[in-house]
């Protein structure tokens, strides 16, 4: 019997194992900030959870990884375990490590934890939780091209209804009053204004101090609860200024805040579009973090609101210093930039211009006219390029052994498989007949190109097209269409019509600006816009371009100046301009609408203009490239 006893008492011993069971899953419940299943001793798992939330309710997002460091000897049922806690700071190598003590306890034949706070963080007192706090870092600007600011703090009236003391009816009324007087949607700022706290600021709109000087300033005082605040945000120097490159910025909402994990903190600003967008990451930089034990809160009675304990005042435990963005530079020129939008200000279509440095592939400019509403035409848009792109076929076909100066037939009509095509309107009956490429070029007979569709495959016109750039990866770090032309299933009348800038070809602003750039450097330019990006450009896989092509289309494009529809161009101050038109139509009315076209390069500037719904190239686009060449002084 004696023997039984022992035998039952060794049987019922605690055992370490067990205990290294039970501190395991204590470690995996705290990594969740969930206990609820774990074994308290004299306390409920339920309770144990309402305290641990109520300690951690400072901490969200950020989640622990806890793991058990330790266990000790059982000594007399009981023993302690260690605990190792990692915190994840957001876009930080610095972690926040320190290791806990919890108690275990051995009874009804099981390990129990003895609840503590001290087992979540080793100073803390009873009365006590973490919190955390974060600061905003500067965001970075957006530098100019001689490293000046485009984009950096500037003051800003943030207009809005202050709802103390008024009621629900003078509030909605005010609301409405205010969203007449700033043009903003009536029913949404209503909305925006009931839904906020009775005592809250509602804002209406953030307006640039010269915008806010232009509002009726007695008509805004005179509705009830009216309020202006002061702030600073990053701005270009004017509203338009560049507006589709550089991008916009807003205060981070709720939903950023709550995707970002913890790398955006309430109150930071972030990129909507843009570069702003782009590279927001290294403009915004990375929030500042201090966690603390404050005293803890408790509800009064189920109310809202919550009262302080007798607890320790804020005691810092861990901090991060906040590190400042960083600033982006790029290549626009700002006068340049505003000699742009200039031109376009009165242009009531779509529109753009972009500008580029060939020597570098740097971009000086790129304007989108007030009718692109905030589209960036200049980077995105994709249009037939007309008979701009007769550059690319004429390279094409100097590689099939022709020269400027050979001969083709420019006629009134050449029907290409089954389809008639025609010059335009207005071409000079002096120049039908038998030409010379160079003629062609000059006047833009439709006809004599479209003729040499049988000598020039489509690959090969394609090749021709790549070797000056279209149809490039240009890593600008803003999205990019540099352009694309068909080289399947693409025989016949439109392959015809591929040898013109019609059919599929399709290209933006910026693809026949970087055509242009080409030529003038004598191999294809990769685009540039940001100072520093690294990203390689992925160029067609096409043979070169050499330099005695280049010369040959430089002599052609001179001669669209001085013999052509460029004439305007030709006596310029500066470098002798070359250049070339492009007329594209489209759509289904009749007549058909046309994309207006023109590209042209004076010394080392290269630039295309482009009107959605324009004249011919020579009528509405020659006349936007000299007062934009006149404004830039010549190059």
């Amino acid at each position: 019997m004696a023997l039984l006893l022992v035998g039952t008492a060794v049987a019922c011993a605690p055992s370490k194992d067990e205990a290294q069971s039970t501190a395991a899953a204590l470690a995996e419940g705290l990594s969740g900030k969930n206990v609820e299943s774990i074994a308290f001793s004299g306390a409920t798992g339920a309770d144990v959870q309402a305290q641990l939330a109520g300690v951690l309710e400072g901490m969200d997002p950020l989640m622990p990884e806890v793991s058990v460091a330790e266990v000790g000897e059982v000594q007399d049922s009981r023993t302690t375990a260690t605990l190792s806690y990692e915190w994840t700071i957001p876009d930080s190598e610095k972690k926040w490590t320190y290791t806990t003590t919890a108690e275990l306890a051995h009874a009804d034949d099981s390990w129990q934890v003895v609840w503590s706070p001290t087992i979540v963080e080793p100073s803390l007192a009873e009365g006590e939780r973490l919190a955390k706090t974060t600061a905003e870092p500067e965001r970075g600007d957006i530098l100019d091209a001689d490293g000046e600011p485009l984009v950096t703090e500037r003051p800003v009236r943030v207009v809005g209804i202050d709802k103390s003391g008024l009621s629900a009816a003078e509030a909605k009324a005010s609301a409405q009053q205010l969203a007449e007087l700033v043009d903003i949607d009536a029913g949404d700022y209503q909305s925006k204004v009931e839904s906020y706290g009775p005592e809250a600021f509602v804002d209406a709109i953030t307006l640039r101090e010269a915008a806010f000087e232009d509002l009726d300033q007695n008509r805004l005082d005179s509705i009830d609860g009216s309020a202006v605040l002061e702030d600073e945000l990053p701005l270009a120097p004017s509203r338009e200024f560049a507006a589709a490159v550089l991008g916009t910025v807003r205060e981070a909402t709720a939903e950023d805040i709550e995707k970002s994990e913890g790398k955006i903190v309430p109150g930071e600003t972030v990129g909507t579009s843009g570069l702003q967008a782009a590279y927001n990451d290294d403009l915004s930089g990375t929030p500042g973090l201090t966690i603390s034990a404050v005293p803890a809160t408790e509800e009064n009675d189920g109310e809202q609101g919550a009262a302080e304990t007798q607890a320790a005042e804020p005691r810092e435990l861990f901090s991060i210093e906040p590190e400042n963005g960083q600033d982006v530079q790029i290549s626009l020129e700002p006068d340049m930039q505003r000699a742009a939008e200039e031109v376009l200000a009165d242009i009531e279509s779509p529109s753009s211009i972009v500008a580029m440095r060939p020597s570098t592939g740097e971009i000086l400019a790129a304007a989108n006219g007030p009718d692109s509403n905030g589209y960036n035409t200049a980077f995105l848009g994709q249009y037939a390029p007309g008979s701009t792109f007769k550059i690319a076929t004429a390279l094409g076909l100097l590689r099939q052994g022709m020269t400027p100066e050979s001969s083709v037939t420019c006629e009134a009509e050449f029907v290409a498989d089954g389809r008639t095509f025609e010059n335009a309107d207005g071409y000079p009956a002096a120049f039908l007949g038998e030409i010379t490429l160079t003629e062609a070029i000059a006047h833009s007979c439709n006809t004599a190109f479209v003729s040499q569709y049988e000598n020039l495959p489509q690959d090969e016109l394609a090749d021709a097209a790549g070797a000056l750039g279209i149809g490039m990866n240009a890593n600008l770090g803003l999205e990019a269409f540099m352009g694309n032309v068909p080289r399947e299933d693409t025989e016949g009348t439109a392959h015809a019509a591929s040898m013109i800038g019609q059919s599929r070809v399709q290209t933006s602003p910026l693809a026949l600006t970087t055509m242009m750039a080409s030529v003038v450097k004598g191999e294809a330019v990769v685009p540039q816009l940001v100072k520093g990006n690294d990203a390689e450009a992925e160029l067609p896989d096409v043979p070169k371009l050499t330099q005695e092509e280049a010369d040959q289309l430089t002599g052609m494009m001179r001669s669209a100046v001085v013999d052509g529809y460029l004439a305007n161009l030709a006596d310029l101050p500066g470098a002798p301009v070359i250049g070339k038109t492009g007329t594209a139509e489209y759509g289904s009315e009749d007549p058909l609408q046309t994309h207006s076209w023109v590209i042209a390069g004076q010394g080392d500037l290269a630039l295309a203009v482009f009107v959605e719904d324009g004249d011919l190239g020579a009528v509405t686009g020659a006349p936007m490239v000299e007062e934009f060449l006149k404004a830039v002084g010549g190059n």
